[in-house]
């Protein structure tokens, strides 16, 4: 969440400071060296530096040593040739650090580190020994490691946004910008607009939800990425912007030629719901912007004939406090408590102040709708209208943010979001971590014609839910409880993205597709009775309708696969201890995998809603559900689940645990094994790259081929599949670094790509003006449809570019060893293991470099540490990495980076867990 306020109260505090220099260091620690924050030649790092220790939430982590680590793994991360490391005197203290790179070795002393100042001096001297080396990174580069490794230590809600990061991030905090009043997205391949905003310049010109966007200013978009798209899309105030769309109808392209506006982005939308014979009105806010209280009192100024509201905060990822504060303080009475903050700068407690004045506000029945995608701002609304008895909650456990951020403009355009604060609820909880449960808990069963199985929510909460619901119905002490619900409803849903899907539908069809939403006809059950203590007094029987509906709907989808949900008839059924359980796993093609439960019945009396469940590391692979339903004596019955691979998915041995639950939620047998992932496609590829500035392929310049600023260069590249395999889908894209560039042709897809084709094509870029000295391109190659890591290929043009030919380097395997050469798939008992890794195709291989968990573990130079196996073909020789790791506990992360000559990273990907 962010406090607008306090940015301008920490502005005047910084200029302060500013003015006040060396002043200010002495008044709090007097051991202080002259030098102080502002001082610094890396004035981005010591504004940062500044901002934690005047306003970092929780100052015990703070410990300089802990935070230089961290600014000391984030560069070696990055800078792969670099190594880091304290050197100890004779009482084994650190006094210095060694920095290795390559043959190079220097020492900086370290002095004793009591501060964040202490800190800053460290990393100045740090920050000069690197760029004394040849790095290719700028000063601001090295900086933005520092603060991010820093950053790392603390929480993951403290970042550092990049400048242009920073503006779509404001766009989303003030809720306006300059544009034309467009949603657009990705479909097909294409740039298509997902909805115009109301009253905007595209609305008001005719654009229509998908229309396809074939160029912005004459270039065309489908050399363009989305985020290149929307840097073109928006612009200053007053500004035009000329497109060019295709619609389906229409034989010619249609032009339009749009002055780009303030765009208000409403973060509040109504709908009023006729359901027997009431009208309820249903308020959706999207997120807590600048003005969204505003924009929910307009839609509640006129109530008459409205039997109750219901707030819907589904989805909604939070936003600003103040806003927060506002809407619960519209619904409370006077004086209650809405919210207290703790931290160093923000500690306090917000009470309604009744700032909408209306009585009838603070009595009309509410119901609030939350789901885990409900965080922050969401959550002090849900928490501060439950714990003050004026809402029933209905949906989803929320997400658990209890956190508090607020963000700065730093020197560079770059925003430093930082967390500052926590906030408690009414009764003084905090809910990080842990969410807001609501009164009624609905828990979405999702059964795939395809797949035939149970998914959406991890089934293990969901049978420990109902334990828990047991133990509520049993104890009052429970009941009473704020954070407990009071009962459960399990529905059937047919569409998992319900909320979130992109369909375009009108008014009507919005409102009669909210009336089949049981968030609302839960809601309405709740509107109907008033007050909380009716419902309360009688609780299942209001809900037990709504409930039995949705079972019929459970066992019915259910009955369409011959699986008998029913129970009727076996309330007294006991375990059966002859059943046979039995699990396989079958792949079916390189991506898809067959999951197999097997049950036979072998006693004398029927068992019903067995079900099986996986439990595993993998979220693609826990929690998936065989629902196997009731079985009779000497009866058999099978379920299977089909897994289809994912991008991004690492070769991996998985763990998994498959467990059969009886319809009371008992563990009836439990079994493990091990699945192998067959390795993705393995790129082998040859690239040659040649940089014009003479006019060919729609370059200008100079044509002296050095790459200077106003220049349009033109990227060629020839690139050749070596691999045994054809390439679906092979995407190439450039980006520049800091916003020195204007790509106009920065992506090209080659489809079908076979082997031994070359396939030739080409990119178009600016150099601007006042862009940094160096300047670079990073292009990027990736087989989208494999999920392999994509291959990165640095192009620094501060030199002569000449035309290059290369070799990709191409991880073979990386496989893990015990002490006794055994091979481990996928566990290991102990914590060192040996690693093995071989590279192919790589006549001009660099180095090589492992990363574990994302800390830089192992480097190696080709002329060092690599063993040659073979002598084969110029393009197909073999390396060989050895080296020890020691694993962390739990699960372990493995990417192996290997690079060549010319800048071109390949990465392989592997993990295994360390088991106790």
């Amino acid at each position: 969440m962010i406090n607008k306020t306090l940015v301008f109260i920490r502005l005047v505090i910084f200029f302060a400071i500013f003015l006040a220099g060396c002043k200010f260091s002495l008044i709090y620690n007097e051991n202080y060296s002259n030098k102080t924050f502002n001082d610094s030649k890396s004035p981005l790092l010591a504004e940062v530096l500044m901002h934690l220790q005047l306003d970092y939430y929780d100052q015990e982590k703070l410990d300089p040593k802990i935070l230089l680590s961290g600014a000391i793994t984030e560069v070696e991360r990055i800078i792969p040739e670099i190594w880091i490391y304290p050197k100890l005197n004779l009482e084994g203290k650190e006094e210095s650090l060694n920095i290795v790179f390559g043959s190079l070795k220097t020492l900086i002393p370290i002095p004793e580190l009591n501060s964040v100042l202490d800190l800053q001096n460290v990393l100045q001297r740090l920050l000069n020994e690197l760029l004394q080396r040849d790095l290719s990174l700028s000063r601001l580069e090295i900086e933005y490691a520092f603060i991010n490794g820093i950053l790392n230590k603390l929480d993951e809600h403290s970042v550092l946004l990049p400048s242009q990061v920073f503006r779509d991030f404001n766009i989303n905090i003030d809720g306006y910008f300059a544009g034309v009043g467009l949603v657009v997205g990705m479909r097909e391949g294409y740039l298509t607009v997902i909805s115009p905003i109301d009253g905007g310049p595209a609305s008001r010109a005719g654009i229509k939800p998908l229309d396809r966007i074939v160029a912005v200013d004459n270039e065309k978009t489908e050399h363009l990425t989305i985020e290149e798209i929307l840097q073109r899309l928006r612009g200053n105030l007053g500004t035009n912007v000329y497109l060019s769309v295709i619609r389906k109808g229409n034989t010619n392209t249609l032009n339009f030629d749009l002055k780009r506006e303030e765009i208000r982005v409403k973060s509040v939308e109504k709908f009023d719901l006729k359901i027997s014979g009431q009208t309820y009105r249903y308020i959706r806010i999207k997120n807590f912007q600048i003005g969204t209280s505003e924009e929910l009192k307009n839609i509640i100024s006129d109530l008459e004939g409205i039997e109750g509201l219901i707030l819907d905060l589904r989805n909604n990822p939070g936003g600003l406090l103040e806003e927060a504060v506002k809407i619960s303080d519209i619904f409370l009475p006077l004086k209650h408590r809405i919210v207290s903050t703790k931290g160093p700068s923000i500690s306090k407690t917000y009470e309604a102040k009744k700032l909408f004045l209306g009585e009838f506000l603070e009595k009309i029945p509410l119901t609030v709708l939350i789901n885990k995608g409900s965080a922050s701002a969401s959550e002090i609304v849900a928490a501060s209208l439950k714990q003050n008895g004026r809402a029933f909650l209905i949906g989803e456990r929320s997400y658990g943010k209890g956190t508090i951020q607020t963000l700065w403009n730093l020197g560079d355009g770059s925003g430093l979001k930082l967390t500052i604060g926590e906030y408690l609820t009414p009764f003084g909880n905090s809910i990080q971590s842990i969410g807001i449960e609501p009164s009624i808990l609905l828990i979405p069963k999702y059964i795939s014609d395809e797949r035939k199985n149970f998914e959406e929510i991890s089934p293990a909460e969901d049978f420990v839910r109902e334990w828990r619901f047991k133990l509520i119905q049993e104890n009052e002490l429970f009941r009473r409880s704020s954070n407990i619900p009071m009962h459960s409803i399990s529905y059937l849903i047919f569409d998992k993205n319900k909320l979130n899907n992109l369909k375009i539908v009108n008014a009507n069809a919005k409102v009669e597709k909210l009336k089949s939403d049981i968030f609302i006809q839960a809601s309405v059950i709740a509107l109907k009775y008033k007050t909380k203590e009716k419902i309360k007094s009688d609780f299942k029987k209001y809900f037990s309708k709504l409930q039995f509906q949705e079972n019929r709907k459970i066992i019915k989808k259910l009955s369409e696969f011959g699986i008998d949900w029913n129970t009727k008839g076996l309330e007294n059924e006991k375990y059966n201890e002859e059943l046979i359980f039995k699990w396989r796993a079958e792949q079916i093609s390189p991506r898809t995998l067959s999951l197999n439960v097997d049950i036979y019945n072998g006693g004398d009396r029927e068992v019903s809603r067995l079900i099986a469940v996986t439990k595993a590391s993998n979220v693609l692979l826990d929690g998936l559900e065989f629902p196997i339903g009731k079985i009779f004596p000497g009866e058999s019955r099978s379920q299977k689940v089909i897994v289809k691979f994912v991008n991004g998915m690492m070769e991996e041995t998985e763990p998994v645990e498959m467990i059969l639950f009886d319809k009371n939620r008992t563990i009836l047998r439990s079994l493990r094994k091990k699945l192998k992932f067959s390795p993705k496609r393995n790129l082998k590829l040859k690239l040659n790259t040649k940089i014009f500035d003479n006019g060919k392929f729609g370059s200008k310049g100079n044509g002296d081929g050095k790459i200077q600023s106003g220049e349009t260069i033109a990227l060629s590249f020839n690139v050749v599949n070596l691999g045994k395999e054809e390439v679906p889908e092979f995407l190439l894209k450039i980006q520049g670094s800091h916003g020195d560039f204007r790509i106009s042709r920065g992506k090209i897809t080659l489809r079908n790509f076979a082997p031994g084709v070359l396939k030739k094509d080409f990119f178009l870029f600016k150099k601007l003006n006042n862009s940094s000295e160096k300047s670079n391109i990073k292009l990027e190659m990736i087989d989208t449809k494999s999920g392999t890591p994509k291959i990165l290929r640095n192009l620094h043009l501060s030199q002569i570019f000449n035309e290059q030919e290369e070799f990709i380097p191409q991880i073979s395997f990386i496989k893990f060893y015990d002490k006794e050469g055994k091979l481990l798939e996928g566990e290991a008992n102990f914590n060192l293991v040996k690693l093995h890794i071989e590279v192919l195709n790589s006549p001009n291989l660099y180095d090589l470099y492992v990363h574990l968990n994302g800390k830089k573990v192992f480097y190696s130079l080709n002329e060092n540490k690599l063993k040659k196996i073979n002598e084969g073909p110029f393009e197909n020789k073999k390396f060989l990495f050895l080296t020890d790791i020691e694993l962390d506990k739990g699960e372990n992360k493995i990417s192996v980076f290997a690079r060549n000559l010319e800048g071109a990273i390949s990465e392989k990907r592997k993990k295994i867990i360390l088991v106790d």
